[in-house]
């Protein structure tokens, strides 16, 4: 700590110049002009009037007087301890693992220094824990293990505390790092770092899982693979079994054999998901004897798994050309499979063997569903069942049956809002089809290409027979509608919406009004071909199944979070929707997240941080296992969207693939700041570093003489007594 004093001045030449004329005046005047009095009276009066000039002077120079403070509450020493899970290798001095030794240094470092700083302490490992006077970290930081963050650890305990309060920053850890920003940059020389690092710069004697990867492209029902890398340290040879588990029960298993120090090997364990959607699974190694560790021979991954085939269900009174067309158009890419069905009395549906299936049931295994839209197949209860699939997210193709009869009104021609007319007089007109005005920007009306060559490619099609008009102008559709035509068929001066798309809820609808649609086969070398048939109808399903894209609101967060890290949530709100922050007039949207575990427990709410550009975040604490996350976005108390996922806290990764110390870490944090490190083993170095004077920080106390009320009263005080003496003088 410097004990200098110092003076700092900003002078105002103009005013020195005017100040020292007038001292040049006074002299003069006092000693020529006054003969009468006599010598000791000019003295007198000339003394006060140089006093007060003296004072002006003073303030022409601006001075500033610096002088330091120091003192505990001015020099924070802050010890970061690092309590991640590589931590735990035992190979300090004594039998102690890197914690156990880590926290006694920084209680024995704490008590040596307490009486020249403010000692406050912290765990660190994913996230920073709180600070605690003293060298012993709270209980509530100390964790089982995760991840290292020190970057993150150091930006937040430097915004946590007073940059001018802090002297100095001293990080007790092994210097492994993975996770979070770099140290430097996160400290950026705003403090000297000190540095202490614990634990061998090799492997310990460990076996560990030093890697899972798992098949990008699982399919539910086939086999798929699950890659594991096993490593081990400074020991002889091992041998061991990896064995991989869902909900606790084996999937598979391999052995593997370590032949020398350092060695490691690499495992493929089949694995099949029965369903579609994410699996967590666990990879744990066993059967390996006297190894100190064990959270390194545990990992959670994620494997997601997409159904074999995506199914198309058709409900139908029968089976024709145009639907046949639609099969064949959806089956072209292989991973679609096509279920017919036929409407029955009541709510049932049944297969073509004659076995009665609820249409609810139909709708839960198919990824899109088409159906004739007539008063038959769309029963009352049908269309009520239809309706609440797809405000939940599902995709519907409505085909209008030829010579059927329109559903009465029902949930679904409500949320359609399109009025139909039959055609009485000419029931065998036929239309040309082209391109509407949305059809350009529609990925379904564009048949894979661009704008023109879709509008030549729909041109030259065979005409088919629009079912129905709407009511309205040219084809146009009421201000309430849900669909838009992006194709239509011209028939003389007027034309007719042909196909429809919209949005109803969370799901997709499209509405295809003609007959004859098969012919469009028969025009790029026949059946076998299928012409248009996939790009049209293939492209139509894969729309429908897309209808989750359509959400409003949804939820990202990652598959697996390590256990003690924190798990990342945010909430993207669509561009433009309802949920969209600071649309004009509207009060302001929030977002509440609720976490359920799936194998029972306390249920957790928490509330999202707005940022500003339709999106909320914020980190959630949960404890191991799987987790279903609930995300509702609201505005002036009403949902406006909601999503939901499947997550899991458990085994990290990245902390166990690598076990050894990194001095060179810590070594550079200390330099470039212009501290300094050393083993964990002989801190002595960096203690009496500490202790010297030069190490705490002063913090400088300044004071404006020239704004000094004593400065002012001086002036006034000499002033007035020259006035005063020159009244007594008789000069008044």
């Amino acid at each position: 700590m410097t004990s200098s004093i110092a003076i700092d001045i900003s002078p105002n030449w103009i005013a020195f110049a005017l100040v020292a004329a007038a001292m040049g005046v006074a002299v003069w005047a006092y000693l020529t002009r006054y003969g009468a009095l006599a010598p000791r009276q000019r003295g007198i009066l000339l003394a006060a009037r140089l006093v007060a000039l003296a004072g002006l002077l003073i303030a022409a120079f601006a001075p500033v007087l610096s002088i330091p403070i120091g003192g505990k509450a001015r020099n924070r020493l802050l010890i970061l301890v690092d309590h991640s899970g590589s931590m735990a290798v035992r190979d300090a001095a004594g039998g102690k693992t890197r914690r156990q030794a880590a926290d006694s240094a920084a209680a024995a470092i704490a008590g040596a220094l307490s009486g020249r700083y403010d000692v406050r302490t912290a765990a660190f490992g994913a996230s920073l824990g709180p600070f605690a006077r003293g060298g012993v970290p709270p209980a509530a930081a100390i964790v089982s293990g995760g991840e290292t963050a020190l970057g993150d650890a150091i930006r937040a305990a430097l915004e946590r505390n007073d940059p001018d309060s802090v002297a100095a920053l001293l990080v007790v850890s092994d210097g492994a790092v993975n996770r979070g920003e770099d140290p430097d940059r996160a400290l950026g020389g705003a403090v000297p770092a000190y540095a202490l690092w614990a634990g061998a710069a090799e492997d310990p004697a460990s076996v560990s899982l030093a890697g899972v990867d798992v098949s990008p492209d699982a399919v539910a029902g086939r086999p798929a693979s699950v890659y594991v890398r096993i490593r081990q340290g400074n020991r002889p040879a091992t041998e061991g079994t990896v064995r991989l588990l869902e909900d606790g029960v084996e999937k598979s298993r391999a052995r593997f054999s370590l032949a020398a120090r350092g060695a490691s090997a690499s495992l493929t364990l089949p694995y099949t998901p029965a369903t579609q959607g994410v699996h967590f699974l666990h990879v744990a190694i066993d059967g390996v004897s006297d190894d100190p560790l064990t959270a390194n021979k545990q990992r959670l991954v994620a494997v997601h798994a997409r159904a074999s085939t995506r199914q198309l269900a058709i409900v139908a009174s029968r089976w024709d050309w145009d639907l046949r067309s639609l099969a064949r158009g959806a089956t072209e890419d292989t991973s679609w499979s096509v279920a017919r069905y036929r409407p029955t009395i009541g709510s049932d549906v049944a297969t073509l063997d004659g076995v009665l299936i609820s249409f609810d049931d139909v709708l839960k295994r198919a990824s899109a569903v088409a159906v004739r839209y007539d008063a038959r197949t769309l029963s009352p209860d049908r269309a009520a069942t239809l309706a609440k699939y797809v405000e939940r997210g599902g995709g519907v193709l409505l085909w209008i049956e030829p010579g059927g009869t329109l559903p009465p009104a029902g949930p679904i021609t409500k949320a359609l809002g399109v009025v139909w007319r039959r055609w009485a007089d000419a029931p065998g007109i036929t239309a040309t089809v082209e391109l509407a005005p949305a059809g350009r920007m529609s990925e379904v009306a564009l048949l894979g290409g661009d704008a023109a060559s879709a509008s030549a490619a729909w041109n030259a099609l065979p005409p088919v027979a629009p079912i129905v008009g709407v009511e309205g102008a040219s084809g146009s559709l009421g201000a309430g509608a849900a669909l838009t035509p992006i194709l239509f068929g011209r028939i003389d001066e007027e034309r007719v919406p042909i196909l429809l798309t919209g949005r109803i809820g969370a799901g997709r609808v499209a509405v295809l009004n003609a007959a004859g649609v098969y012919r469009w086969g028969l025009t790029a070398g026949g059946l076998s071909a299928g012409g248009v048939e996939g790009a049209f109808f293939g492209g139509l399903c894969r729309w429908l199944e897309s209808a989750g894209n359509d959400r409003p609101v949804r939820i990202e967060a990652p598959d697996v979070s390590a256990e003690g890290a924190g798990v990342p949530i945010r909430l993207v709100s669509a561009e433009g929707s309802a949920g969209a922050p600071g649309a004009p007039g509207s009060p302001p949207a929030s977002a509440r997240v609720s976490v359920r575990p799936e194998g029972g427990g306390v249920p957790i709410e928490a509330r999202l941080v707005p940022s500003g550009d339709g999106t909320f975040s914020g980190t959630l604490d949960l404890p191991p296992g799987v987790h279903r996350v609930q995300a509702v976005l609201e505005r002036a108390g009403h949902a406006v969207g909601r999503d939901s996922l499947r997550i899991a806290v458990g085994e990290g990764g990245l902390e166990y693939e690598g076990l050894a110390a990194e001095p060179g870490t810590m070594e550079r944090l200390a330099s470039g700041s212009g501290g300094l490190s050393a083993p964990l083993t002989r801190p002595a170095s960096v203690v009496e570093r500490l202790r010297r004077p030069d190490s705490a920080r002063a913090r400088l106390a300044e004071i404006d003489l020239f704004h000094n009320p004593f400065l002012f009263a001086l002036v006034i005080a000499a002033l007035a007594a020259e006035w005063a003496l020159r009244k007594r003088f008789h000069l008044l």
